[in-house]
């Protein structure tokens, strides 16, 4: 056994609802695992290895531990599932019959504020806080400590150099979602410089976090469970100059989505998007969104230099999916990488690039989709696959086509896709469709 690096632990307050379905200890010490609506969650710190014994309601024979590419085998003894990891990392518990467990495992955490230091919103571990909405202005830092749930969402409009940060939780119910009131968990209008990072975000009423019309974003480290429909997870409108990096989002809309044209009240995120990076993440989408999607709504000229590297696509379940562009207003969709991505399960859409108009849509112009590449791409193609899960590629019409798609070392299972078959890739108004 290797030697186990120190565990940093945190105790929620009683009142946070806990899991029904799992216990959890780490190097011997019990861990919160508190209760989401579609998967429970545990939170702590670590610098190396650690043991993890999880505790199970019901028999755990043929649980998961992924992403799959870690190698984890775990020792599964009835209820009881044990297993070691290497360090710090964001990872997904699957058994059978159960709601997933998120263990969040993150690195031991540095430069953190002081709670009265000027500019510090500070919301200090061990209580639920009943903050309604939290207003954020230039130069602030909100800081939600480890252990801390703050009930809420966040507005910030017109502002620079803003921090969100912090290992507690965001809790987006404090909205009446059976009354039809919805909010975004936090939006960020018209800003630039703006950080969120290392907080978990639970039981949104709509989309979670959204950037609109904003430049120089750094998102780091967020854990998302979203659980209505709607509850997408990133949502960059508008926005350029964006890095997203190890990231852990399940949500049942779309986990990352860019767009523009989109409108908050009198105030249009309709900027040209470009210059946007989603890295190192772990991505679980469920019914009904897409995994990574541009679009539907682009009502700009342009929509450019888009990268998503390092991915883990652990699941994509619903009737999305995994990669989609839905250009359905003018804008030109060119220059996108998808490159190094993992997919251990999909069921009904692989590839969905389309020009299109759709209810979403408000342009009398369609745009186009050209210079579109996938490499070494690694999907696990299970037996339900088959004659139920395809691919498409389309264009407007004849005379708006979609050009240059480029698949280079795409795999399903072990088998390269060399041509539209190989994928059950159905193709209408398209040129230049390449398999390298």
């Amino acid at each position: 056994m290797n030697t186990l690096s120190p565990v940093v632990i945190c105790n929620y307050p009683e009142a946070q609802p806990r899991s029904a379905d799992y216990s959890l200890r780490v190097n011997g010490e019990e861990v919160d695992v508190l209760h989401a609506d579609k998967a429970d969650f545990a939170v702590f710190e670590c610098s190396g290895p650690v043991e993890l014994l999880v505790g199970s309601k019901a028999d755990a024979a043929g649980a998961l531990v992924k992403p799959l590419r870690h190698a984890i085998s775990p020792d599964i003894q009835g209820r009881v599932i044990r297993f070691q990891i290497g360090g710090p990392r964001f990872l997904c518990l699957d058994v059978p019959g159960q709601k997933p467990l998120f263990i969040y495992a993150n690195a031991p955490e540095t430069g953190r504020p002081e709670p009265d230091a000027p500019g510090v919103r500070y919301y200090a571990a061990g209580r639920i806080h009943e903050a309604g909405e939290i207003t954020l202005q230039s130069g602030e830092t909100l800081y939600i400590e480890a252990g801390a749930v703050v009930r809420g969402s966040v507005r910030c409009a017109n502002a620079s150099n803003v921090r969100i940060r912090g290992r507690g939780v965001l809790d987006g119910s404090f909205y009446d979602f059976g009354r039809g009131e919805r909010r975004h968990s936090i939006l960020f209008d018209h800003c630039t410089h703006v950080h969120v990072g290392g907080i978990v975000m639970i039981e949104p009423t709509s989309w979670m976090l959204v950037f609109g019309n904003c430049r120089h974003v750094h998102v780091d480290g967020l854990k998302q469970i979203g659980s209505v429909v709607s509850s997408d997870g990133i949502d960059l409108c508008g926005s350029s100059d964006v890095l997203v990096e190890n990231c852990c989002l399940r949500n049942d809309d779309d986990n990352i989505a860019i767009k523009a044209g989109i409108f908050a009240g009198n105030r249009g995120w309709h900027r040209d998007v470009r210059n946007i990076r989603v890295q190192k993440c772990v991505f679980l989408n469920g019914h009904p969104g897409n995994v990574m999607e541009i679009g539907y709504e682009l009502r700009t000229s342009r929509v450019s230099d888009i990268v998503f590297d390092d991915i883990d696509v652990i699941n994509a379940h619903g009737e999305g999916a995994v990669f989609s562009i839905h250009n359905g207003d003018r804008a030109v969709v060119e220059n996108v990488l998808w490159q190094n991505i993992r997919v251990e399960h999909y069921w009904d859409k692989l590839i969905d690039f389309r020009v299109v108009f759709s209810r979403y849509n408000k342009d009398t112009q369609r745009g186009a989709i050209r210079n579109i590449r996938l490499k070494n791409i690694r999907v696990a193609h299970s037996l339900f696959n088959p004659g139920c899960s395809v691919s498409l590629i389309s264009g407007f019409g004849p005379d708006q086509p979609v050009r240059d798609i480029t698949l280079e070392d795409f795999y399903l299972n072990d088998k390269k896709v060399l041509t539209p078959d190989d994928l059950e890739l159905h193709v209408r108004n398209a040129e230049g469709i390449h398999f390298l």
